[in-house]
This record gives structure tokens, C-alpha cells and sequence, in this order.
């Protein structure tokens, strides 16, 4: 039988130090490229890593990117309270990246952009259509920063008591730091550190938390027992929190922005090396191995975080230490499970606690680097006066604005330390809300040659406006439907005013939710639909717009699989016989299919 901690648990100077180490490591990889090879001084060293990338260093950076600490402490959050159905999201999500590994991913490389948003004009003869990608981009890592800063320090807070605005602040400088000083190469080769961190921590306490609870059959059971083992839930009600088609259909929309549009994966394609001996195929196949290199990763971390909320719960099964009163906030159950059962081994609660801030570094550090180079590209550039900058200058003030949307970062966190909610929740429902538009407005680019600058933009701003609305308006009523389940206290040893401990009777506590109509009843969808309908709106707005305004043949297109080159022609020929025929208006003759 499990032994519960009535008293509270703390990091040891080991801890303290491994946490330091991996942090100054991370910190010492940024000096490390400030002091060597191109030190940084140009554009293109620091946004695009000098294109010298190879692939398997860019798919562990896209990998540590996309699955920050909000995955880390979010899934096992989630797997406790609800069951481990949400595993069935993994299947959802390694779509995205065969999408983009084959369509996205190849076009973005060969045109070498800085922005992807450059794209958008291109297509679409117009800056308007531009900004407004580059807009949605710098508000959706906004957000997103907030967010993953928050996790993290939320962790520690339960783990040692530190204040959670001053490990938001620490979190901040440090990727500030190696970001500014060590561009591109830097955030790479620490997300390389970072991804290997991640993965030491999660089976540290994969391991030991079988081992405390008594083997992985016995985990079985008891989550078995406990109703947590729950893979199929085929309900066609868009209103369940998780059902198999949620996390099937609705996780792989959640996941298109990322994987197909988004300007960070974009940075990274533009830095692999470009093998000037090799055929354009074999280029883009160097491309295309890194963004399918993410498909196991993507499984294996799902997996792991959906095998220690089982984990969690089986160890919890009888003392849920939410009802205990020993943490106040589900996104502070795994540290606190990481203490209870890992505390008497020195330093592994440190690599635990490195690990979830190693998840928040590579997002972050991502983020800005990328939030720089948009802001450049797409605004900065506007200013005849900022073309005619040198070199240096230039540099300078992309670095300057790296550490200026770190602070930006730093605020939106404590605005998220007040919204309730895991922050896989968070993560999914905001970032795909923001994310969904600017999908909406790529497909209409590739796919419908009759959409104009009109109808993407209105798209864009309709898609926007829904998902975020829907996401909000879920987040102030907080009616989303799930499915009940129970947490006991039997177990837990509570303490008397004799001072002495006994166990109490078993506590329940289940989910309700009340009777909503009106628009009240559109909040009650499930959070992972938000991205589709975001993207959906943004496609009928779009093709709405254009019809209205009747401009179908008056803007030359550029399509996504772009000029036909002899590797297009065996390699997007199918691409472009589907947007001939999904098409609802004819191609254009400067086309050729």
C-alpha cells in the first residue's frame, strides 16, 4: 500500500544544483555561438543558423518546440482527471507532419523565406493580407509564451515554495540571453539539449512511479478500477470534452498550424544546409526526413506524458491530494507526485523540475527568435529607412527586439497565472484559436485560385474573430460537458485537534455542468474543435468575399507548389491535380496542370 507524505516536501541543495547546471548549460550554448563561427553578425547567421542546419538537429528543435512544458504537466493532468482516452490524440497529430512533410514543408525550403507571410503577398498582390498573417503570428507566440512561462513556474511553486513571478522572470532572462547572443544555432542546439532533459525526466518518474505503486500491471488495475482506462468514447456530440472524434479529427486541425504554416518551422527549413552538389530531390528530401522525424517523437512523448498520468492516478487512487488540500491547482499534480516519490534520491527532483523548464526554454527561445525576424520582415522593412541599415545595425535591432518580446512574454504569463484551467487546455484552446485563421488563409492561397486579397483577409479576420470569441466566451462560463469521474480521500491521513492523523471516509468529486441555450450553447464546444471552425469560417468568409467582389481574374496567382521545376514534376503533380479539382473556380492560364 501506498504511503502517503503528510508533510511537506522540498528541493535538496543536489536538486538545487542539477536545476542550476542545466539551466547555465543552456545558457552557455548561447555564449558558446555569440563567440564562434559567425558570431551572430549578420541576418542571416542569426535567423537562419547561416544555413548550416542538418536534418536530425531541426527535427528535435520543431520536436522541443511544439511540446513544451504545457504537454508535460498538462497530459498526465489531464490522463488523472479524465482517463487516458486522450492518448488517442497521438493519431490525430502525427497527421500534421506527414502534411507538412509533404506539401508545406518542401515549398517553404526552396523559396528560402525569412517570413513565411512574404508568401502571402506574393499570392495574393498585397501587404494587407501580409500584415495580417504577420499580426495573427506575433499575437498567437504572445499568448503562447504567457502560457508556457506560467507552467513551469506553477511546478516549482508546488515543489519548493519558490514565488511564481520571480521563476517567470529567471525563465525569461535565460532565454533572452542565449537567444540574443546565440541567434538561431543557439535555440537549435539547446532544444537538442532540452529534448534529451525532457526525456530523462519523464522516465525517471515513469519508472519510479511503477516501482512505488507496485509494476505496471498493478498501475493497470487500479486505473482500471478507477474508470481511467477509457480509449473509445464514439459519442457524435461536438459538446464532449474528449470523445474519439475530437482527438482524432479536432487534435489534427489543433495540430495544422504548427506543422504546415507556422513562421518557426519555417526558420528552421530555412536553415538546413543546402547541399549545392546534390540534386533539387535530394534537398528537399533533407527537409521533408527532418519534419517525419517528428512523427515517432511526437508519439513517444504523448505516450510517456498519458503513461504518467496513469501512473499518477494509480499512485493517487486513494488520496487524491487536490481534495487533501496539498495543492490547490491540477497543473501542480506531477511535481508534486515527482516529490513524493522521487525526493529521496538527490537530484532527480532538480532533473525533473529542468525538465519541465527545458520543455518552456525551447517553446520560448523559439518564439522570439521568430517573432523577431517577422516583426523585421514583414513591418520593419516598410521603413525605407530601415532598408537602407547596415548589416550590423540590422543584427542589432533584430537582438534588441528578441529581448523586448521577452518581457511582452514575461507580462502575458501573469495575466495566465489568474485564468484556471490546465495549461494543456490552455495551450491547445488559444493557440489553435489563433492559429486557425492563418491556416484558413494558406489553404485559400494554395487551393481556391479565385479567392482574392479581399476574401483573405476577410476570411482571416472572421476566422479570428469566431475561435476567439468561442475560446473566451468557453473560458467566462466554463460550460464544457465531460464525463464524471471519482477521486477519493480515503486514504489520506488528515490531521485532528488532538494533533494526530487518521484516515477519513471516501470523498467523490465529480464534474457538472448546468443547462445552457442561446449563444451560450456555442461555448459548450469542445476545445479541440476550435482550431477547425476558425479555419473553416476563415475558408466560407474568404470564398464569400471573393464571389462578392467578382475580381476572380484580375490578380495573377502563385499557387503553393509554385513554378514547375523537373522535381515538381514528379513530385507535386499529384498536389496540383487536387487543387485543380477541389478548385471552385478555373485555374488560371499562367498555371500550367
Amino acid at each position: 500500500m501506498v504511503e502517503f507524505v503528510t508533510e511537506a516536501v522540498n528541493f535538496s541543495i543536489w536538486d538545487y544544483v542539477v536545476f542550476g547546471v542545466i539551466l547555465g548549460i543552456s545558457a552557455g550554448i548561447g555564449l558558446y555561438h555569440a563567440c564562434t563561427g559567425g558570431k551572430q553578425a549578420t541576418k542571416e547567421e542569426f535567423l537562419l543558423a547561416g544555413k548550416s542546419m542538418s536534418s536530425l538537429p531541426i527535427a528535435l528543435s520543431v520536436l522541443a518546440s511544439f511540446f513544451s512544458a504545457s504537454t508535460l504537466l498538462g497530459t498526465p493532468a489531464e490522463v488523472y482527471q479524465q482517463g487516458v482516452t486522450y492518448w488517442l490524440s497521438v493519431f490525430g497529430a502525427v497527421l500534421a507532419p506527414l502534411l507538412g512533410a509533404f506539401l508545406f514543408g518542401p515549398f517553404f525550403h526552396r523559396m528560402k523565406l525569412i517570413s513565411v507571410f512574404e508568401y502571402l503577398e506574393k499570392r495574393f498582390k498585397s501587404k494587407a493580407v501580409r500584415l495580417l498573417g504577420g499580426i495573427l503570428f506575433i499575437f498567437k507566440s504572445v499568448l503562447g509564451m504567457g502560457i508556457v512561462l506560467f507552467g513551469p513556474s506553477v511546478a516549482l511553486n508546488a515543489v519548493t515554495g519558490f514565488p511564481v513571478w520571480a521563476t517567470i522572470v529567471l525563465v525569461g532572462l535565460v532565454c533572452t540571453f542565449y537567444t540574443a547572443l546565440g541567434g538561431m544555432k543557439a535555440v537549435i542546439w539547446t532544444d537538442v539539449f532540452q529534448t534529451v532533459i525532457m526525456l530523462s525526466g519523464m522516465l525517471a518518474i515513469i519508472i519510479q512511479g511503477c516501482i512505488e505503486v507496485g509494476g505496471f500491471e498493478k498501475v493497470w488495475k487500479i486505473a482500471s478500477d478507477g474508470g481511467r482506462i477509457n480509449f473509445f468514447n464514439f459519442d457524435p456530440d461536438p459538446t464532449v470534452r474528449h470523445t474519439f472524434w475530437t482527438l482524432i479529427v479536432g487534435n489534427f486541425f489543433g495540430w495544422l498550424p504548427p506543422y504546415t504554416v507556422d513562421q518557426q518551422m519555417i526558420q528552421r527549413f530555412s536553415s538546413a544546409t543546402s547541399l549545392k552538389q546534390a540534386t533539387m530531390q535530394v534537398d528537399i528530401l533533407y527537409v521533408t526526413g527532418a519534419l517525419l522525424l517528428n512523427i515517432p517523437g511526437m508519439f513517444i512523448i504523448i505516450t510517456l506524458c498519458c503513461l504518467t498520468g496513469l501512473i499518477m492516478y494509480a499512485y493517487y487512487a486513494e488520496c487524491d491530494p487536490i481534495l487533501q488540500g496539498v495543492i490547490d491547482d491540477p497543473n501542480q499534480l506531477l511535481p508534486r507526485f515527482c516529490m513524493d516519490i522521487l525526493s529521496h534520491a538527490p537530484g532527480v527532483p532538480g532533473l525533473f523540475v529542468s525538465c519541465l523548464f527545458s520543455g518552456a526554454l525551447s517553446s520560448v527561445s523559439s518564439m522570439l527568435n521568430s517573432l523577431a525576424a517577422v516583426t523585421w520582415q514583414d513591418f520593419c522593412l516598410l521603413n525605407k529607412r530601415a532598408q537602407g541599415l547596415s548589416e550590423r545595425s540590422a543584427t542589432l535591432i533584430n537582438k534588441a527586439m528578441s529581448a523586448g518580446y521577452a518581457a511582452i512574454g514575461i507580462g502575458m504569463a501573469f495575466v495566465f497565472s489568474n485564468i484556471g484551467g490546465t495549461v494543456l487546455q490552455m495551450s491547445l484552446a488559444f493557440n489553435g484559436a489563433v492559429g486557425a485563421p492563418l491556416v484558413g488563409i494558406f489553404i485559400l492561397g494554395a487551393f481556391f485560385p479565385c479567392v482574392n486579397w479581399q476574401g483573405a483577409f476577410s476570411g482571416g479576420v472572421a476566422g479570428f474573430v469566431l475561435s476567439m470569441w468561442i475560446s473566451i466566451g468557453a473560458y467566462v462560463t466554463s460550460p464544457e460537458v465531460t464525463i464524471p469521474m471519482n477521486f477519493s480521500t480515503a486514504a489520506c491521513p488528515v490531521m485532528n485537534t488532538s494533533n494526530e492523523f487518521y484516515s477519513t471516509t471516501e470523498i467523490a468529486l465529480t464534474f457538472t455542468t448546468e443547462e445552457t441555450d442561446g449563444i451560450d450553447k456555442l461555448y459548450t464546444l469542445s476545445y479541440l474543435w476550435y482550431t477547425a471552425v476558425g479555419i473553416l469560417a476563415t475558408l466560407f468568409v474568404g470564398l464569400i468575399v471573393s464571389f462578392i467582389t467578382g475580381e476572380y481574374f484580375k490578380t495573377s496567382v502563385v499557387l503553393l507548389n509554385g513554378p514547375r521545376t523537373q522535381y515538381l514534376e514528379t513530385r507535386f503533380i499529384v498536389f496540383e491535380f487536387i487543387a485543380h479539382k477541389l478548385s471552385i473556380c478555373p485555374l488560371f492560364s499562367s498555371v500550367p496542370i
